[in-house]
């Protein structure tokens, strides 16, 4: 099966055959105790059979399918997290799993990335794992920032993100949107 290529600019169109397909998936849950989970789950197929050297995976099933899933509070503290792998290449993959206990006590905030890289480099951690890592940080700032209640704009340089103004191209300080909607946090008004 071939699939045309977009037409994107600077580019012709080109016949495309698929081989390899993840999918990323996060969500977001208020829990009745006032806390949070996000899971996200990494899921890699391909088109064709794969040829491993343990056994083959069938086109179309999951040669990857992991499983994490971290318990936030308000301030974004991971208060509890685990991990899953539900299909691996191997037995081995799921050795990793009791590592991602080490988020514990880690807060959500500018470093975070790079310091989830530290903490499961290398054969620490489970690279796919790791990978969901920053997708569930953006989506835990999305769960926590769901009532558009936000209390102000954060300090220049805070390492502390308590509000998305300032955070993005659509929400900077001297554009529309703010001029529009957060009069009050507004830098050098647009003229």
């Amino acid at each position: 099966m071939t699939t045309p290529e977009p037409n994107l600019p600077g580019r012709g169109a080109a016949d495309r055959t698929p081989v390899h397909l993840r999918r990323i998936e996060c969500a977001g849950f208020a829990r009745q105790d006032g806390l949070y989970d996000i899971e996200a789950t990494l899921v890699d197929t391909k088109p064709q059979p794969l040829e491993l050297v343990n056994k083959v995976v069938p086109a179309g099933e999951p040669i990857h399918q992991m499983r994490l899933c971290i318990t936030i509070d308000l301030q974004r503290r991971i208060v509890d997290a685990w991990a899953r792998s539900e299909h691996t290449p191997y037995p081995e993959c799921n050795e990793v799993e009791d590592n991602y206990r080490r988020l514990i006590g880690l807060k959500i905030e500018p470093g975070f990335v790079q310091q989830v890289k530290q903490l499961f480099r290398g054969t620490a951690g489970c690279s796919h794992m790791t990978e969901l890592l920053p997708a569930m940080a953006s989506t835990a700032f999305q769960v926590v920032w769901t009532d558009g209640g936000y209390k102000g704009v954060d300090v220049q340089g805070s390492p502390s993100r308590t509000s998305p103004l300032g955070g993005c191209h659509a929400l900077r300080l001297d554009g529309q949107i703010v001029q529009t909607y957060f009069k009050d946090h507004l830098e050098d008004p647009i003229p």
